[in-house]
């Protein structure tokens, strides 16, 4: 595949994979795509931790439910997330960012059919659904997303190497500048594969899950855990996806300057 067809066409897969496994040549490629990403000073600060037996599975898929049910008694994490929901596919395209609310979140019935007025005003006071939170309308959006951490035929728990630091009062900066580069090598390779991804970010959120998580996979305390990515093979590629216009943040010579 074309690269700039791989940068165009992929995209987050939230839905289920094929039940098979990864094949070891393909692996092998998506390991290769990672070690030779970019990275200041060549100093290669990851590491990567491949789980695909039912026991690691398992151990993240708890972690994922829990921390799921928890979010949705967060405010501040509600609040957080509503800035970036989008209610219907005009309104997607019209701001050229964020994600459609139905991909993300299954509504109670009530509010399935609810006017988009009323959805509208419940997103701007995001935190009052802390009520339904503590109610349990956490727990079946959890035991989805727990599913499908559990299901997946592949998952990859990237880490950064912090003792493999770079010279330069800029370290840290570079450093999370290679493991983004590492992570879109692999986003890409995966995409000419056939292969679908999808960031899983609840079990990473707080320190406590984090810190369970590295007792869970014998990672040492001086990495640090970037993201959970879960991988599968897919039949069909997603669907659209909204992006700003160049001219909203492509400056020529100066910022406010969008013509050459």
């Amino acid at each position: 595949m074309n690269v700039f067809d791989a940068i165009t066409q992929r995209r987050s897969h939230r839905g289920t994979f094929q039940k098979r496994a990864i094949d070891a040549a393909d692996l092998e490629k998506l390991i290769e795509a990672a070690r030779w990403a970019p990275s200041p000073f060549n100093v290669q600060p990851w590491e990567l931790v491949l789980i695909q037996k039912t026991e690691g599975k398992k151990a993240l898929a708890n972690v994922t439910e829990r921390a799921v049910i928890d979010q949705f008694k967060d405010a501040k994490f509600l609040d957080d997330n509503s800035r970036w929901m989008r209610l219907t596919e005009a309104e997607w395209r019209a701001h050229g960012d964020g994600v459609l609310l139905e991909e993300h979140v299954t509504l109670p019935k009530p509010l399935q059919d609810a006017p988009e007025k009323l959805l509208q005003g419940l997103l701007k006071n995001a935190k009052s659904f802390t009520v339904l939170g503590h109610l349990g309308a956490g727990k079946m959006p959890a035991k989805e997303i727990a599913a499908q951490v559990r299901e997946a035929p592949l998952l990859v728990l990237v880490t950064m190497n912090c003792k493999r630091y770079p010279p330069g009062a800029g370290g840290t900066r570079w450093m999370w500048l290679s493991m983004g580069m590492l992570i879109q090598n692999m986003l890409l390779a995966a995409t000419a594969l056939k292969i679908g991804v999808q960031f899983v970010s609840p079990p990473l959120e707080r320190a406590a899950d984090r810190e369970h998580i590295r007792q869970l996979f014998n990672i040492p305390t001086s990495h640090e855990m970037i993201t959970l990515l879960r991988m599968g093979y897919v039949e069909e590629r997603g669907g659209d996806s909204m992006r700003l216009q160049t001219s909203e943040f492509v400056h020529f010579e100066k910022v406010g300057e969008t013509e050459c």
